[in-house]
């Protein structure tokens, strides 16, 4: 009786072992799990206003599970006007469409675009068993100038402090030097500035137990610069807007924190 216990032990822990030998992809393709598409690599995220002929975007598609796919749709908006575009028919798959493509399945004149017009790129996939998914995110692209402003800068800072703790040697702050970095992101025209203040916040707010840089977002608009998507160390929104000179390629900042009123004034010199 014990030997034939054993027996059945061996047979059943044989089982388990043969049925966990399947991998995730091999499952997901015998159940039937719906492809979702992935959004990435973006080569080109905005369409150049000074050369309209020639702009295009371009971004790669690709999936947790690739798998077969019935056809890949792209979703075009612009104002109030959407369409489909030509389906592409597996996954992964470089997409790239060209603005004249575009303002041709929109019925939009070309000639009629502006800058700041934005067209957004949303992914739909129809899949061999018929269930529809749609892409991570939504694509905005742009009618924008193309920039560069990615570097480091010497930045000289001026500014006041609404809060009474900083010294009169620290408030108003007066030329206070560092180096400041513009690091570029995915998006044409946004930046990473490594202190949003120039150092100010840290200066002032030392004795809060503030250290280090606090970073926000700059985004360029053919040399008009404007702070976006910021917030400061204590939660205050920061504002503001500056501009680029186009010969030497000094930037100016003028920011704000909007819940108490701190201001500062930068001038940004590429090192």
């Amino acid at each position: 009786m014990k030997i034939y216990k054993l027996y059945s032990l061996l047979v059943a822990l044989a089982l388990i072992f043969v049925g966990c030998d399947d991998t995730n992809d091999n499952l997901v393709v015998q159940r039937g799990v719906a492809v979702s598409p992935i959004i990435e690599s973006i080569t080109s995220s905005f369409f150049e206003l000074s050369d309209l002929d020639n702009a295009f975007v371009e971004f790669k598609v690709t999936a947790e599970f690739p798998a077969e796919v019935a056809q890949v749709l792209v979703k075009v908006g612009h104002k109030d006007k959407t369409a489909i575009l030509p389906p592409y028919s597996s996954i992964p798959v470089t997409i790239t469409l060209s603005v004249s493509d575009i303002a041709n399945v929109l019925g939009v004149n070309v000639n009629d675009l502006v800058l700041g017009d934005v067209f957004s790129f949303q992914l739909i996939v129809e899949n061999m068993d018929g269930i529809t998914t749609f892409s991570n995110k939504i694509l905005n692209a742009t009618v924008a100038c193309a920039s560069s402003l990615e570097g480091a800068y010497t930045c000289v800072a001026n500014g006041s402090s609404t809060d009474p703790g900083p010294s009169p040697e620290e408030n108003p702050a007066v030329d206070f030097t560092t180096t400041i970095t513009f690091t570029a992101t995915a998006v044409n025209g946004e930046y990473i500035i490594s202190d949003f203040s120039g150092g100010l916040d840290t200066f002032w707010y030392d004795i809060y137990g503030l250290s280090g840089e606090y970073p926000g977002m700059i985004k360029d608009v053919c040399g008009d610069l404007s702070y976006i998507n910021t917030k400061g160390p204590f939660g205050s929104p920061i504002s503001g807007t500056g501009a680029v000179d186009e010969v030497t390629g000094v930037i100016t900042l003028h920011g704000v924190a909007d819940s108490w009123g701190d201001e500062w004034d930068l001038v940004l010199t590429p090192q």
